[in-house]
């Protein structure tokens, strides 16, 4: 689901008895000026809008669908770049493991280190 932006829902009265919520969307929604907005409750502080040109309701919409939909396109963002450091750590796992494997394994002194090794104790 992509953050558009945040407003604070003012209000207008239409006549002595009428209040409406009003709800201004982000300048990056204009093109829905002009628009019908079709609304459903999901729950008490959640909303679903759909716009429309046509006055009457085109279809049910479904809000898993919305949801799944919206959030794809930051999973798949998010699953790019996790793909790009997956691929940077293996490539650096590879190449220590070679610079490891070709670096001359150094010579044994041939001190023995275990002094004590080969001594048979008495019985």
């Amino acid at each position: 689901m992509k953050y558009v932006g945040r407003t604070k829902v003012g209000k207008v009265k239409t006549n002595p008895t009428t209040e409406l919520a009003i709800i201004r969307l982000p300048v990056e929604m204009k093109e829905k000026a002009g628009k019908f907005a079709h609304i459903w409750k999901v729950n008490e502080d959640t909303v679903l809008i759909s716009f429309s040109e046509s006055k009457e309701v085109e279809r049910f919409p479904s809000v898993h669908f919305g949801v799944h939909q919206a959030i794809g396109n930051d999973v798949e963002e998010r699953l790019r770049r996790l793909e790009a450091a997956v691929d940077e750590l293996v490539t650096a796992v590879r190449e220590s493991t070679i610079n490891t494997l070709n670096k001359e394994k150094p010579e044994c002194s041939g001190r023995d280190l275990n002094p004590g090794h080969g001594i048979e104790s008495p019985v």
